[in-house]
């Protein structure tokens, strides 16, 4: 990459990337510690607030590890450009991280095919209302950043949600909150359980360029169905995440709960 180039990229971009450079060049070692925040300000005279996001995206490729009462610590030289979604708890489990936003796409009124009724737990010709997107991560340093930028997509998303609640289509994308709860914020359907399915597969053809990837590349698809009190599915998700960028990483707890009375099933 070109200095020029690179003065094109925010500063904690920058900044990130010089970091990598060293660990790469060896400048810093595997299991050595960074400098401290006001070190690294003064060094390259930027915010602490762009220190801290060049940290979080060198944390993120899997590069270094904040260790209590040590510092930061650099764990490799090469990065894991994968993004990872760690599941922790039952509200993780039915949402992305608020570092991520939907980009919509398209919306349409539509009937249950027979292929896509099993996947929505409804009859052939159901009506729902389809919201197509594409989740990116958020560039912290764009100036769009209030809007969700246009960081690195890392999935293709179909929200799928009955027609009484169509009105929060308008929603999706401009508040960061999930579907789920403008739902319920909306209408005043409560969640009562998620269900959630993971399958390995491949890039529709057609999602491939939204994605940036090759037709045919390996993907990891997670449906996601939300049953409300009433006992009916409300709302399914059906996510295509290129599968070098997506790892769902789940950590389950004896009497693990949240909020409200979940149990672990």
């Amino acid at each position: 990459m070109t200095a020029k180039d690179r003065s094109k990229h925010p500063r904690y971009k920058q900044l990130a990337e010089t970091l990598i450079a060293d660990v790469r060049a060896g400048k810093i070692k595997v299991g050595a510690t960074l400098p401290g925040e006001l070190e690294l300000v003064d060094r390259f005279g930027v915010s602490r607030h762009t220190v801290r996001e060049a940290l979080r995206m060198l944390g993120e490729l899997g590069l270094i590890e904040r260790m209590q009462g040590i510092g930061t610590v650099v764990k490799a030289r090469e990065s894991n450009e994968a993004y990872v979604q760690t599941i922790r708890t039952p509200a993780e489990l039915m949402r992305y991280p608020a570092e991520s936003r939907l980009e919509v796409v398209a919306v349409a009124e539509i009937r249950a095919t027979r292929k896509l009724a099993p996947l929505l737990g409804c009859p052939t010709g159901a009506r729902w209302t389809q919201v197509s997107a594409v989740r990116r991560l958020q560039d912290a340093d764009s100036d769009t950043a209030a809007g969700g930028g246009r960081g690195r997509a890392i999935c293709w998303t179909d929200v799928y949600v009955l027609p009484e609640f169509a009105g929060v289509a308008r929603l999706i994308g401009r508040k960061s909150q999930p579907v789920y709860e403008l739902i319920e914020e909306k209408f005043g359907e409560k969640v009562a359980s998620v269900q959630v399915d993971l399958r390995a597969g491949l890039i529709p053809p057609v999602l491939a360029t939204a994605l940036d990837v090759s037709p045919g590349s390996a993907s990891l698809t997670v449906v996601r169905r939300y049953t409300g009190q009433s006992k009916r599915v409300f709302e399914v998700s059906i996510s295509e995440h290129p599968a070098e960028r997506y790892t769902y990483s789940l950590e389950l707890k004896r009497g693990w709960h949240s909020g409200d009375a979940w149990t672990q099933g």
